[in-house]
Order: C-alpha cells, then structure tokens, then sequence
C-alpha cells in the first residue's frame, strides 16, 4: 500500500469515527451548547450539571427574566416569577460561585438575548467582600470550552467518550426510555425536599467561634476591594443594558452568621461593605437592591434554615412577593438608616440565648 492511499485511508477511518462520537453528541446535544432540548427527548439534568448546562440554557432557551444566584437561589420556582411579574424565566443558579462567575453569566444572558427585560440575582452577603476577579474553582475545573465561540475547542465536548456513553446513553436515551422528564425550572436543583429544616438540626452544623482579640475594620484598601467587585459584577451589565431592570437582593443568613462574625471581628466590616455596595448600585435606575435583614422574624428563627446560611423554599417565594410589592427596597432616602438599625441589632442581639432557648415563631408574609 503507498503513502497516499495510506493517508487517505486513515483519514477516512478517522473521520468515520469523529462522525460516530460527534453527529450523535452534536444532535442530541445533552449539555445545549448548540440548540435547545431535542423534542420527544428527556434530559435528565441536576445539581451537578449546573457547569455543564447552565451556559447553554442561557444561550439557545427562550425567556425574557431569569434567576439566578448561588445555591441561595436554587429552591426559587420560575413559575412565581412568571406568574408575579408576567415573564417567561429560566433558573440558572451556580452553587458556591463567586460575584465573578455570576457576574459573567449574566452579562452572556444580556448579550445573547436580546428580549431580556429582568434578571432576579441572590447577592450573597458574604460575597461583597471578594476580589473582582475571584473564581471559587480552580480555572481548571470549568468546562471553557462551552462557554466561548471558538469552534475548534469543541472537540472537547463532541469527542468526549463520557459524554456520549454516559450522559446520552444514560441521562438522555435510557431516561427517556424509562419515562423520566426533563425538570422544569421549578424543580431543576431544587433542594428543600431532601433536607430538614429545623432550629435543632441548624445548630446541629454550628460550631461557635472564639471571641477575636481583634476587629476587622473598613479601611481604603478593604473599601477599594468592594469598589472594584461591585462595579465589575453588579453595576457594569446594568450600566450598558438600561433596558434591563436589575432585582438584586441579599441573601438572609440566619442569626447564628452575624453571631459567627460578631466573634471573628467582621461583623462591622461587613456591614460597611454591604453599605457602600448598595451606596454604588443605588446610582442606576434600573437595579433594585432588596434587603431582608430587619425581618427579624426571619433572621432570628431557626426553624427556617437548614444550616447557617441556607432558609427553606417557603421563604423564597415570600422574597419574591416581598420584591413584587417593594417590601424590604432599599433607597437613597432609606439605606443608610436601614444598614445602622442592623448594626445597632445584630451587635447588641442576645446570641447567648439561641443556645438555651428552643421557641418557634411564625414568620409574617
């Protein structure tokens, strides 16, 4: 056999074979990277393909809102903002991510779709405090090459021996087969039915610090940091897409995180960050920045929360009321006394008592 007859074997062989991994990815697309859902398909989609598939739905679904956020966001339904708010939304949330990460998927949402009118984003408190640019994975741990436009990097994907024997044969065909549906975004990542939430099994995640010799303070450097990440992550989409309206809200931790960061010396620090944060995003008209941490009904009982930070889903769908009616915005005339009456609260608060009491108290809607 010569060389070119070799070579044109091989490369026929090779194609052939790039075609039998590629065509069938590339049509059924489990991950969405290039299409919507294949219809009479079910796609069997969850917490950890939040990565995988998120940036595709953002890319190929049809919608004009979405929600979005850390896993604070996950237990939301679509259909209340739908139905409070008259949109159609998808929920895209990303457990653990940084302002950055979700900085940068909302402004993919506004450059790739052009009918969207609202975006709902969960602000985590903690968060404000981060670098611009923090990832919270390793760079390495992305899958990039679905979230770019460069064609040739696809071989990641439509090559990948994973994504075709594993998620297509099994969280594709065979889920299909046995009847499963693809999750709405109602109950896609959803979470509150697999959990307890409970006063008890909250602190049962707790462990209390040591009381810091020191307190962190706000200082230039710390408030140029808040600066920085406010502007790139939250205030810039806003700024080019004035069509837009931006319904941001931060993230009620329950009591035991202020008990956390009054003893680490952050508490104050913290509170000034969040402050200058809404002081900066207060200047645009189109972002709405919520906060329910006067809601000391919810704040200070356990029952709601599962753990430090995260609350049940029946307190989303009252934040998402609360937002509809304005309940909790916070305004140029407003802010400032909002952000002492929570200094004068949460430093001055009982903690000691959440350690010997066991009450339960019924939250307003």
């Amino acid at each position: 056999m010569n060389s070119k007859k070799f070579i044109a074997i091989t490369f026929i062989f090779t194609m052939l074979l790039f075609s039998l991994v590629a065509i069938p990815i590339i049509k059924i697309d489990p991950f969405f990277h290039y299409h919507k859902p294949v219809e009479d398909l079910e796609y069997y989609i969850h917490f950890d393909s939040q990565r995988y598939v998120n940036d595709g739905i953002i890319k190929n679904f049809d919608y004009d809102a979405m929600i979005i956020g850390t896993s604070m966001t996950e237990n939301f339904r679509s259909s209340d903002l739908d139905g409070l708010f008259g949109v159609n939304s998808i929920k895209v949330p990303y457990s653990g991510a940084s302002f950055c990460e979700i900085g940068q998927k909302v402004e993919k949402a506004a450059e790739k779709n052009e009918n969207l009118k609202l975006v709902l984003r969960g602000l985590d408190f903690a968060g404000v405090n981060e670098e611009k640019d923090y990832m919270a994975y390793d760079k390495n741990s992305y899958p990039t090459y679905l979230y770019n436009d460069i064609i040739f990097d696809d071989i990641k994907y439509v090559l990948d021996k994973e994504v075709l024997f594993e998620t297509i044969m099994f969280n594709v065909l065979e889920f299909t087969e046995d009847y499963g549906k693809t999750p709405t975004f109602d109950d896609y990542c959803s979470w509150y039915n697999q959990v307890t939430f409970s006063k008890e099994a909250t602190l049962k995640t707790y462990t209390r610090p040591e009381i810091a010799t020191e307190t962190k303070v706000f200082d230039e450097e710390f408030r140029e940091r808040v600066y920085g990440n406010t502007m790139q992550n939250l205030v810039e989409v806003a700024k080019n897409n004035p069509n837009i309206e931006f319904y941001y809200y931060y993230t009620p931790y329950s009591i035991l995180y202020f008990d956390r960061e009054l003893r680490n010396g952050a508490l104050i620090r913290n509170i000034d960050a969040a402050e200058y944060a809404t002081e900066l995003m207060l200047e645009y008209p189109n972002i709405k920045v919520f906060s329910f941490f006067d809601n000391y009904e919810l704040i200070c009982n356990l029952d709601f929360y599962k753990d430090v930070i995260h609350h049940s889903e029946a307190i989303n769908i009252r934040m998402m009321k609360w937002m509809r009616n304005d309940t909790g915005l916070l305004t140029k005339e407003n802010y400032k006394q909002h952000f002492e009456d929570m200094r004068q609260f949460y430093m001055n608060y009982d903690y000691d008592s959440i350690f010997i009491e066991n009450t339960s108290e019924q939250i307003t809607a």
